[in-house]
């Protein structure tokens, strides 16, 4: 068969299903999901599927494929506008004056390196500084027209020379 004919291959035996064949789906979600996309050419095949995916009750749901290529929905990645993204403005920022260091643990490294004991609002200005760095890093995302916060967003603590 043609590759420009064929839009699927079986999840089981990996024969090609063509545009516009039919083809089975199993009818537990977590079969048909697009993660696992499992896709079958006949029930034979989706039979094979069962006994390792473990399914209390499952049956094969007969599908159409689509007709033409152009049908084929794929993926795209969708960037962020920087301009729609909102800033949180200064308040906004004040008003999450919790803690954002987990005091138990701050407190043991610092005996343990040291044999030090550490004051309570040591953590009010370590959070303060934690805020910081991710609104920092938060604005390093935005101007990539990203909507996660990466490592490479925290590059300019290099600058620092903080050996993080």
């Amino acid at each position: 068969m043609d590759n420009t004919e064929v839009w699927k291959k079986c999840s089981s035996c990996k024969k090609d299903i063509p545009l516009g064949g039919k083809y089975y789906n199993c009818s537990v979600s977590t079969c048909n999901s697009k993660r696992t996309g499992y896709t079958f050419c006949s029930v034979t095949c989706f039979e094979k599927h069962l006994p390792g995916a473990r399914h209390k009750d499952a049956a094969a749901v007969e599908e159409v494929a689509p007709l033409k290529a152009s049908e084929i929905s794929k993926p795209q990645r969708r960037l962020v506008n920087p301009t729609k993204l909102s800033k949180p403005s200064n308040k906004q920022i004040a008003q999450h004056g919790e803690i954002l260091i987990i005091a138990s643990r701050f407190k043991d490294f610092v005996a343990e390196q040291s044999e030090f004991n550490t004051s309570a609002n040591v953590m009010e200005v370590l959070s303060r500084h934690i805020r910081n760095v991710a609104m920092q890093a938060i604005d390093n995302a935005r101007e990539d027209c990203r909507k996660t916060v990466m490592a490479q967003d925290l590059k300019f603590l290099d600058k620092l020379n903080l050996n993080i």
